[in-house]
Parts: C-alpha cells; structure tokens; sequence
C-alpha cells in the first residue's frame, strides 16, 4: 500500500485530538498559601483549534477549518460522479482531496520541518495566576484537568504548556524548560510534577532526554505518546487497509454507542458480508490512487511535519524513511537528519527513564485499552482508547486485538500481570509497578468531577513512591465507564 495514506493520516489526526474550549465563571481556588507541594505543569496534547493563522490580524482564522456531514455528503458525491464521469478512480478522489487541503492547509510544514504559514498558538509563560480565562474553560480533557488542578493547588501553582504541536519537539523541549525554570523561580521550589497527555508525551520525553530529570519529582504519563504510535508507523510506510471486523467493533463502539437500531444495522451489515464487500472494495481502490494522494496532499502537509516522525517506531523508520523521500532525498536531507535524531531518542528511551526513576523521579504511565482504533492501518490490533494503541501507551505491553482475548492458555511471564478479562499483559512493560491498565478508559480521561480525576490527582500528590499496590481503591487494572467511573475488575 502506498502514498492513500495522506487522507487516513489527515483523518486519523483530526479524529483524535479535537479539544473545544467553553467559557463560563471563574473556578472557586484554593489560597495558594495552603499548597506545600511541588508545582503542577500540565503539558497538553495534540489540539488542532489552537492552531491560528496570523493570529491579531484581521485575516486570523483557525487553521483547521473543521468538518460538517453535510460538507463531506456533497464532497462524496461529486467524487462519485467525476469518478463515473471521466471513468477514473483519479478524478474520483480529486474533490476528496481538494476538501481536505482545504480544511487542512494551513497546518502544512516545509521540507525543513518549518511551518508554512503564518501559525502560532495561545502560550502560558508564567502560573495560570496571570491568565483567569483559564481556569474555567470547560470539564473535558485538559481544560477540565486545568480547572481542577486550579482549585486544588491555587492558580499560582498550576502551569499550562500549550504548543505548536507540529514542531520540532526538541524546540518544545527548550520551551518546556523554560516553564520549569518559571515554575521554580516563583514558587521557591526545586522541583516540579508533570502530567503530560497523548501528544504531550513525546514533548515530555524530549525535555526529559534534552534537560534531565534534576527538576523533575514526578511524570505521569498519561494516554501518552511517549512510546512511540503504530498509526504513525504504518501510515507513514503505506501500511493501510481496512479489515472488515475492526470496521464492525469500531462502529459499534464509537457510532452506534448502545443506540439499539444502529447496533442492529451494523450488525446486519456485518452478518451479511457487506462490510467484507466493503472492505475488499476500498483495498482495492486504494492502489489505484495512491500515488496521487500522495503527490497532491501527504508529502507537502503531514509528510514533513516533526511531530508526526518523532512517533515513528525504530522498526518501521527505515522504510518509512524510503516510502515518504526515496524519490527526492535530496531535498529533504535536513529533514530526515531531524528526524534520525529522534530515533536516537528512541533508542534511549528505556534506557534513560530508568535510569530517572533509579535517582527518584517517580515515573507513572497509564492507559486505557479495549476500545477499537480507527480500523485503517495494520499495528497494534486497533486495541486502545479509539485514539491511541493500548500496547504503546502502556509502554510495551502485550494487548490482543480488539474484540479479543489472549487465549485461555496464555500464562504472562509474570505472575499477576494478566488483566482479569485476559486481553493484557503487563509483563514486559517499563515500569512494571507503576503502570496501570484501565479497561473502557477514554483518551484524555480525568474530565473535571469525574472518579477518574480523582485517581490522576492521587496520582500526581501522592507522597513518596507511588504503586499499583498503594491505594486497594486503584489498582493495577481497572475498568472506566463512559462517564469515567472507575472500579476495580
């Protein structure tokens, strides 16, 4: 499979990481007085509205201009008929493509990895003390985590590192230094508790690979990116394809959602062999408009964007390497030189972060698993929190395919590393006594009110080394409702 990748890869980004923010009243805080503790960084993930075009002009707009049904209704049926029209399955996907440069455009980087447009986003230099808006701007995902940590701690210990997300993460790194040195110089601290989310993990790791961990008491690691993504691996090599059975878990789970009539037609569609037509239909479109896709939207959009590649998996990076610029190293020779550093970061992960956690710096990682990923590349066995898969955010577990189990034969190679309902086993992650497994769990958990954002604050306040064995109320697996209830399996 190559180069249809552009418009799965666009999707799958979109798909993932749309955060709104809401404005309300003010959160009541806590007296900054009453916090002893270490300073809360809250670092992000990937956010594509807060990327803005020539932000302060009176040409600014959000870079991604977003998606409507009726928009991709109207986009699909013209490519229907250009494609019966001129008998092409080239011209068919020509308004599919022009759409989504469209509405992704602007997000484009150069073949150094710059951006190619006027981007910038909102940044926090200093505590949330000086910035009010954000202590309110809604319950879900980071802005929900903001306005608990707010209450909590006091705004004059909560710090916000917001970021360009495509860029250099090395780039982030510095930055995310300086928020550090911030958080130190005003608070008379000499450390600091860092709670990175999805795409956040790789902008953490990057700081903790650059900077060390002397300023560092506590990471949690959080539906995080830090250990590499197979969406991004197999995307970037050509892997993509749809299997019919993903297809089916997947709709279920994140369209039909327990709604009855739609559980029955996909189902149906399932039982009857439409989704293996399906399937079997668009596997074989897909190499008769590779090249084009490729050409006209991945290469110049996504294809040079750091961020992306900073995920790539050692495994997959040489061909992903050759898939993407074997016809034109050339001119993007700094560019792949970018990227080889971060597979030199790569290969140092395991090593440094235990190294971190043998000084002190207490590492977490948690993860949610047994909902499907987008059913359109290979990797991972679409198991993971619909955005992200389960065995990488977990740090190298073993995770069955969605829809599966491993086996009522399979014994871990460590005792009590089994999840109850056998689908993981944690015996080969990093940090075997720090990682815990949630079952149902959304990306970005720990919406404000919920048990969930109870346990990441335990999580990040708990004194001393902190373990699945510490607190009977959290262990190492969990399961996680929709509404983000935890109860122990």
């Amino acid at each position: 499979m190559k180069r249809i990748i552009s418009l799965f890869l666009s999707l799958t980004l979109s798909f993932c990481c749309l955060t709104p923010a809401f404005a309300s009243q003010p959160a009541t805080v806590t007296d900054a007085a009453e916090y002893n503790s270490y300073p809360l960084i809250i670092v992000r993930g990937m956010d594509f509205d807060g990327l803005v075009y020539k932000q302060g002009t009176p040409e600014e707009q959000n870079c991604f201009k977003g998606v409507s049904a009726g928009a991709i209704i109207k986009v699909l049926f013209k490519a229907i008929g250009s494609g019966v029209i001129h008998w092409s399955w080239e011209d068919g996907v020509e308004p599919v493509i022009e759409y989504v440069n469209d509405i992704m455009g602007l997000m484009a980087c150069d073949e150094n990895g710059n951006s190619a447009y006027d981007v910038s986003v909102k940044q926090y230099p200093s505590s949330l003390a000086n910035y009010p808006e954000t202590w309110d701007m809604g319950d879900d995902d980071e802005m929900g985590i903001i306005k608990r940590a707010v209450e909590k701690y006091g705004p004059a210990n909560v710090y916000y590192y917001n970021y360009d997300w495509r860029l250099d993460p090395f780039i982030h790194a510095d930055r995310l230094n300086d928020l550090v040195s911030a958080a130190l110089r005003e608070t008379g601290k000499d450390k600091v508790n860092i709670a990175c989310f999805s795409m956040g993990g790789i902008e953490t790791l990057s700081y903790l690979y650059k900077y060390g961990n002397d300023s560092v008491n506590r990471v949690a690691f959080m539906s995080s990116t830090f250990f590499g993504t197979h969406v991004t691996t197999d995307l970037l090599r050509g892997l993509v394809s749809i299997n019919a059975d993903r297809l089916h878990i997947y709709l279920n789970q994140m369209v039909a959602r327990d709604r009855k009539v739609l559980t029955f037609l996909f189902d149906t569609l399932y039982k009857i062999k439409v989704m293996d037509g399906l399937a079997n239909l668009v596997n074989r479109i897909i190499p008769k408009i590779k090249d084009k896709v490729y050409d006209e939207f991945l290469l110049n959009t996504f294809g040079t964007i750091p961020a992306v590649w900073a995920l790539v998996l050692p495994e997959g990076y040489d061909e992903a390497v050759e898939y993407m610029f074997g016809r034109d190293r050339e001119k993007y020779a700094d560019f792949i030189k970018l990227t080889e550093e971060y597979q030199k970061m790569s290969s140092e992960r395991s090593a440094l972060l235990r190294e971190f956690e043998a000084e002190g710096t207490s590492i977490v990682v948690c993860a949610g698993y047994n909902r499907a990923c987008i059913p359109v590349y290979d990797g991972g066995g679409g198991n993971g929190d619909a955005i992200l898969e389960a065995d990488r955010m977990l740090a190298g577990a073993t995770v069955a395919p969605v829809g599966e189990t491993l086996g009522d034969g399979y014994v871990p190679a460590t005792e009590g590393m089994l999840s109850p309902d056998r689908v993981v086993d944690l015996s080969g992650v990093l940090f075997p006594e720090t990682t815990w497994a949630i079952n149902g769990s959304p990306h970005v958990s720990a919406s404000y009110g919920t048990e969930y954002s109870d346990f990441l604050f335990w999580l990040i306040e708990y004194e001393g080394r902190v373990t699945v064995n510490s607190n009977p109320r959290y262990p190492r697996f969990m399961s996680s409702s929709d509404k983000e209830e935890l109860r122990v399996n």
